[in-house]
């Protein structure tokens, strides 16, 4: 009998594990947000505190929480929430986000203007384009390829060895003495990994993706048009 009832206390903490962290990564959750207290917790799902802290605690070893200033436990927030009305480079919101991010660059080099681009951008056709492509790790894993078209004028201020190690924007802002970026234009689409994608980032072909074009400008020109693919669960839209 005292075995049955071992057993029927970790099926409860890991059931209540299971919901919490489902609520926390399906809600409207931000980092820094508080959850309800051990009491408030043990009432709702009709456990003992004990069952309770036993949940927090494999929740905790997910990422998923942290205990804060007077013991309260708080969301981490291990999703990045895009920004729709501001430029934030991708290692500000990584850091924020909890994740250590890393960038291996693939190709630099220089391309004439497509319709796509020149559309884009506001230049001819042919007009000569910087062009970076970028893999980008959260922890190791790689989880956004990024491939950004830019004036040539700008492009040739940005030293490629710095591109593992700063945001393309601070650096646009710092080189090309461009002012404040916003985002001009932006389109989002639901997508598979094709199979260059997928072997550039590991992943199985065929893998669901979005999708993000992007055009970033500075008053009176556009500075980057960018084409990325995104593994979701990373990100919040």
């Amino acid at each position: 009998m005292p075995a049955l009832n071992v057993e029927r206390k970790q099926f409860a903490y890991d059931r209540i594990a299971r919901a919490i962290a489902a609520e926390l990564t399906n809600s409207l959750w931000r980092s820094g947000d508080p959850l309800p207290s051990e009491i408030e917790l043990a009432s709702h799902f009709d456990v003992t505190r004990r069952t309770v802290r036993k949940a927090l605690a494999l929740i905790e070893k997910q990422g998923l929480i942290v205990k804060g200033r007077g013991r309260r436990t708080l969301y981490r927030g291990r999703v990045i929430d895009w920004p729709h009305d501001m430029v934030v480079d991708l290692p500000t919101a990584a850091r924020r986000a909890g994740f250590r991010l890393s960038t291996r660059v693939l190709r630099i080099g220089e391309i004439g203007a497509g319709i796509g681009e020149a559309h884009a951008l506001g230049v001819p056709l042919g007009e000569p384009l910087g062009e970076i492509c970028r893999l980008r790790l959260f922890d190791g894993k790689a989880v956004v390829q990024q491939r950004s078209m830019l004036p040539l004028d700008i492009a040739l201020q940005i030293p490629s060895v710095e591109l593992e190690r700063r945001s393309l924007y601070e650096l646009i802002r710092r080189r090309s003495g461009a002012g404040d970026l916003f985002i001009a234009d932006e389109h989002f689409a639901p997508s598979h990994a094709t199979e260059q994608e997928a072997r550039l980032s590991g992943i199985e072909e065929g893998r669901p993706v979005v999708r993000v074009t992007r055009v970033v400008g500075e008053t009176g020109r556009a500075v980057e048009y960018s084409n990325a693919i995104l593994l979701a669960p990373y990100f919040r839209f």
